[in-house]
């Protein structure tokens, strides 16, 4: 609610210098325009430039909508002086919702792609991967040794998979989790039984590299940049933190002259010696490891760093950059 009030608010102050000039980020749109939703800037998180202007339901990604937009009078003091210039709200109206639209500010949904403006499709190095989710955290962790059936890693991997409130007892009143012990373990043993090692997983990371090299096209990277896989963490206020190793690494994505220089005028990044993205990291997850207990809530995991795709925005989903393989 309080995203929705401000995200209101926004829209009232600050929209008439886009009112007076429509257009929108090098981009032309007229009222009566479709626009198609694209998915929020955050994953798992709200949309962060558009909200309904009466209800509070799901917003349809990938729906297309006509724009609209209301213009609010100018208004006056006690005296008849005018004190505020008329703003200009935008509205997204979808077929599927008659009696509500949607508050948008144009600007800021294209800059962060939750409105699309180009073609979405793209050719990524793995088309059959599928993400490491933060449920399957300690089912991978366990299928490939680097973990046991522990009461830390029943308690997390309840946390990463059920409602919060449901799982508090369990999860804090140690009576209460002897009592649920063998059914959480069950669903455990499922978990990682059927978690498959076979397949190509991806995860996402924010990656920065150095600036773009016109001689082999492309942006080059390497370690002194940061680390080239995320790190990550089951839900929870105890998380257990899987440790991805590697051995190869990707020293550079190759990107096109043209869609480089579209991407960094985009980012306000142009000639820049760091550019940052946001990439699909391929992985396989080898089997056989070894199982070290240290207390530390970290275990290693090895993997087989395949790949990447690199994308504009933290989602992986749209606007694909580039592609790099990992030697």
């Amino acid at each position: 609610m309080r995203n929705y009030l401000y995200l209101t608010l926004s829209l009232l102050l600050g929209t008439s210098s886009i009112a007076a000039q429509e257009s929108v980020t090098t981009i032309s749109f007229h009222v009566g325009d479709s626009l198609t939703i694209g998915l929020p800037y955050e994953p798992s998180e709200g949309y962060q430039t558009m909200g309904w202007s009466k209800g509070d339901m799901k917003i349809p990604a990938f729906a297309k909508g006509k724009l609209k937009k209301h213009i609010i009078p100018m208004k006056k003091d006690m005296f008849g002086d005018i004190i505020v210039e008329p703003d200009t709200l935008y509205f997204l109206s979808l077929p599927q919702f008659p009696k509500d639209s949607l508050i948008v500010y144009p600007e800021h949904a294209i800059q962060k792609g939750e409105i699309i403006t180009a073609p979405i499709e793209h050719k990524t190095l793995y088309p059959e991967a599928v993400e490491l989710l933060q449920e399957d955290y300690i089912p991978a962790l366990i299928k490939a040794g680097c973990l046991t059936y522990t009461d830390d890693a029943i308690k997390a991997y309840a946390e990463s998979t059920g409602s919060p409130e449901q799982l508090a007892d369990a999860t804090s009143n140690p009576f209460e989790y002897q009592r649920q012990r063998a059914g959480l373990l069950e669903k455990l043993k499922a978990a990682v039984e059927k978690f498959d090692l076979n397949r190509v997983y991806y995860v996402r990371h924010k990656l920065h590299t150095k600036g773009y090299d016109f001689t082999r096209s492309g942006y080059p990277w390497d370690d002194r940049l940061g680390y080239a896989l995320p790190f990550l963490a089951t839900k929870g206020n105890l998380p257990i933190h899987p440790f991805l190793t590697y051995k190869k690494k990707v020293p550079f994505i190759s990107v096109p002259a043209d869609r480089a220089e579209s991407f960094e005028k985009r980012k306000n990044t142009l000639g820049l010696d760091l550019q940052t993205f946001y990439i699909r990291a391929y992985i396989r997850i080898a089997p056989g490891q070894k199982y070290e207990e240290d207390g530390s809530r970290l275990y290693k995991m090895e993997v087989d760093y395949l790949g990447l795709d690199a994308y504009e925005f933290p989602h992986c989903a749209y606007y694909h950059i580039g592609s790099g393989k990992a030697e």
